[in-house]
């Protein structure tokens, strides 16, 4: 079957002009779901995760900000709304448009790769059923972030999930669908483990 050519490509490239009208200034959280709007949930459930593998993913309280802002976007789609949505005391959160630029700008050579590699297949785990299915383990696997940010690169785990879960819905694939059922299961063992015998790395 045909897949959606440069999909994920064309997303960084609208978040990079929205970047670019706040050069040299800050950029706010709303600002960049704002980009997402009209390419839906897929693009901002497959993108907006990825940010965290950035060097802006480093930023203190970043992690858990973005979990937080990526469960809001999850429960509307599972709530049957339209648009991508975060409330004001979220979106006006901001960061540096040059570290934001930077980091889209990390990520479009992956962005090539995965346009190159994706397209629609088993689609009807990927219909409406597998959507619903898809919200509630990402809404699941966000609980992960907040005690996982305290290990170094650990919520880098559970974000790589749930950008698989978005690149799922966006090209339609079915069996990436299924790798991120697996992956769910292995994003919450790594919590449990961390919960359970505190930070390793320690």
């Amino acid at each position: 079957m045909r897949k959606q050519e440069g999909a994920l490509s064309v997303v960084i490239a609208e978040m990079r002009d929205a970047t670019g009208k706040h050069r040299r200034g800050r950029i706010g959280v709303g600002d960049l779901v704002g980009a997402l709007d009209e390419r839906g949930y897929g693009a901002a459930l497959a993108l907006l995760p990825l940010l965290e593998l950035t060097p802006i993913g480093g930023i203190p309280g970043f992690p858990t900000m973005l979990a937080l802002s990526i469960g809001i976007i999850t429960a509307r789609m599972l709530m049957g709304y339209e648009h991508l949505w975060v409330p004001d005391w979220i979106g006006r959160r901001t960061f540096d448009a040059d570290r934001a630029e930077s980091a889209l700008q990390w990520l479009r050579p992956i962005a090539n790769r995965i346009d190159a590699k994706l397209h629609e297949r088993l689609v009807h785990l990927a219909g409406p059923a597998g959507r619903r299915i898809a919200g509630v383990a990402i809404l699941l696997v966000l609980l992960t972030v907040p005690p996982l940010e305290f290990v170094p690169f650990a919520t880098s785990a559970p974000m790589i999930v749930i950008s698989t879960y978005g690149l799922a819905l966006l090209f339609r694939d079915g069996l990436l669908m299924l790798l991120a059922f697996i992956g769910t299961g292995t994003a919450a063992a790594l919590a449990f483990w961390v919960l359970l015998i505190g930070n390793p790395w320690f």
